[in-house]
C-alpha cells in the first residue's frame, strides 16, 4: 500500500482518503472508492453468488446470472459493501501517519461510488523513558520456621474429625441451626427474594466465630455460648455499602433455633499424619513444606517483580488516552464487579440500581487500566514485540482456566466474537512487553 497526498493505492484500487482531527486521539477519515471500483468489487461478489447459488430448477452455478442478481440482490449488496469496508480498514491499518486502536463508528454513502466515513480512536504519542531498565525491592523467599508450623496447622486443619458435643458453642465450633430475620417486623425473606442467605434457613451450618465466613456475621459470631435446642434473637447490623439496597445499612433482628454441635478434633502428627505427605519423620516434612513455601514465595516475587517494574515505567510517562479505551476498561471493570456482588449475595436488579455508582467507582481505575495497556503496546511496538502461536496457546489457556471453559468451546466461542478474539490477541502482545521489561528490571532483596 502506498499514500500519496491522500490517494491511498490498495492493490488494485486508488481511494481516495481525508483525514480530520477531532481530538489528540479521535479523527475523522473519509475513504472514498469511484463509482466503477465500487461496480467492480459487486460484479466479482455477484460472481462468486452465481458459482454458489441455490436456485430451484437448476443446478448449483447455473442458475441464470440475472436470475441470481434478483434472488441475492440484498446479500450481494452487504457483502460488496463489507468487501470495500474490510479493504478501507486495512487501509487505514497501514497509514504510517497513526496507528488505528479501534474504530468507534462507520457511515457510508453509496452517492456516485461508494463512501465511508470512520470515525476512529488513534494511540496517541507516548514518548519513552530514557531506559526501561528499573530496580524493584522483593521479599525475602527464604521460609521461615513459624510459616513451617502454620503450614502444618493448616493440613491438620484440612484432616479434621467434627465429633458431636453436648456443651456451649465455643469459637471454631461447626453448628447446625436455623433462624428467620426480620428488619422493622418485616421479613427480610420478602425484602431480599432471591437471597435466602440474607432471609430464612431451616437447616444450616456455621462455624461459630468465623469473621470471614459468609453470610451474617451477626449470627456467626452471637451463637458463641448458646447449646443445643436452644432459641436466641440476634441483631445484625447491615454495612452501608451492602450491595441490597432494602437491607444497606438497616438492623435485623435473627430468630434463631440451635440443633447440633460438632467440635473440631485436629489429628495428631503421628505416622499416619507424615505417610500421607510421603515423609519420614517430622524433621523430613518441615523440609518439604519448607521448599513448597519457597517456591511459591519466588512464584510470587516473579508476578511482584512485572507489576512493580511496569507501574514504575507508567508513572514516567504522560499522554492522552482514548475514550474508547476508557469505555472498554470500564466496561471490563463493572462486569467483574457484578461478578464478585452476585457471589455474594445480590441479584442482578440490585446490581442494575447501583450501576450509576459502580460506573463512577470504576473510572479511576479505568484510566489506570487504560494508560498501562497502551504503554505496553507502545512498548511492544517500539521494540519489534510480536506474538506466535505458542504466545496465543499459553494466552487462550489462561483465559480457558480462568472462565472455567474447556478450551475447544472457548475457541468455538471467540470464533463467534471477534472482539473477545482481539482482546486476547492484544493480551497476548501485552504479556509478552511485561516479560520483556521484566528481564531488565534489576531486583534487590529485602
Amino acid at each position: 500500500m502506498r499514500d500519496y497526498g491522500g490517494l491511498t493505492f490498495f492493490g488494485n484500487f486508488i481511494m481516495n482518503t481525508n483525514i480530520e482531527n477531532i481530538n489528540d486521539t479521535r479523527k475523522k477519515i473519509v475513504v472514498s472508492f469511484t463509482a466503477k471500483e465500487a461496480a467492480d468489487e459487486t460484479a466479482k461478489i455477484t460472481d462468486q453468488f452465481v458459482r454458489e447459488a441455490k436456485i430451484a430448477g437448476f443446478r448449483v452455478g447455473h442458475a441464470p446470472k440475472a436470475m441470481v442478481e434478483k434472488s441475492y440482490s440484498d446479500a450481494i449488496k452487504a457483502q460488496s459493501e463489507r468487501a470495500l469496508t474490510s479493504k478501507a480498514i486495512d487501509a487505514m491499518n497501514k497509514i504510517e501517519d497513526f496507528d488505528l486502536y479501534s474504530i468507534v463508528n462507520i457511515e457510508n454513502d453509496n452517492k456516485d461510488g461508494f463512501v465511508l466515513t470512520f470515525t476512529a480512536d488513534v494511540y496517541p504519542e507516548v514518548k519513552m523513558p530514557e531506559t526501561l531498565e528499573t530496580k524493584v525491592e522483593l521479599k525475602s523467599t527464604d521460609a521461615t520456621a513459624e510459616e513451617v508450623d502454620q503450614a502444618i496447622e493448616y493440613y491438620r486443619n484440612q484432616r479434621a474429625k467434627y465429633d458431636e458435643v453436648d456443651r456451649e458453642i465455643k469459637k471454631g465450633d461447626f453448628v447446625r441451626l436455623a433462624y428467620s430475620g426480620k428488619i422493622d417486623g418485616k421479613p427480610i425473606a420478602e425484602l431480599a427474594k432471591d437471597m435466602p442467605l440474607f432471609g430464612d434457613q431451616k437447616s444450616t451450618w456455621e462455624e461459630a466465630g468465623n469473621a470471614d465466613a459468609p453470610g451474617v456475621q451477626g449470627i456467626v459470631q452471637g451463637i458463641i455460648g448458646m447449646k443445643k435446642g436452644e432459641k436466641k434473637t440476634i441483631s445484625h447490623e447491615f454495612p452501608k455499602e451492602f450491595p441490597i439496597k432494602d437491607l444497606a445499612g438497616k438492623k435485623a433482628d435473627y430468630d434463631v433455633e440451635i440443633f447440633e454441635i460438632r467440635e473440631k478434633i485436629l489429628p495428631e502428627i503421628d505416622e499416619e499424619f507424615l505417610k500421607s505427605f510421603e515423609a519420614k519423620d517430622l524433621d523430613d516434612l518441615k523440609a518439604k513444606i519448607k521448599e513448597n513455601i519457597e517456591a511459591e514465595k519466588k512464584n510470587n516475587n516473579e508476578v511482584m517483580k512485572r507489576q512493580l517494574a511496569v507501574e514504575q515505567l507508567v508513572e514516567k510517562v504522560s499522554f492522552p488516552i482514548p475514550e474508547s479505551a476508557l469505555e472498554d476498561e470500564r466496561d471490563s471493570i463493572i462486569q467483574e464487579m457484578m461478578m464478585r456482588f452476585m457471589s455474594s449475595g445480590a441479584s442482578r436488579e440490585d446490581i442494575e440500581k447501583n450501576k450509576d455508582a459502580l460506573i463512577e467507582t470504576s473510572k479511576s481505575e479505568a484510566e489506570n487500566r487504560a494508560k498501562m495497556r497502551i504503554f505496553l503496546n507502545r512498548v511492544a511496538k517500539a521494540n519489534d514485540l510480536t506474538i506466535d502461536n505458542e504466545d496465543m496457546s499459553r494466552t487462550l489457556w489462561q483465559e480457558a482456566m480462568r472462565t472455567r471453559t474447556k478450551p475447544e468451546e472457548l475457541i468455538k466461542q471467540l470464533k463467534k466474537d471477534a472482539a473477545r478474539a482481539n482482546r486476547l490477541r492484544s493480551d497476548a502482545l501485552l504479556q509478552k512487553a511485561i516479560n520483556f521489561i521484566a528481564e531488565k528490571a534489576v531486583v534487590e532483596i529485602k
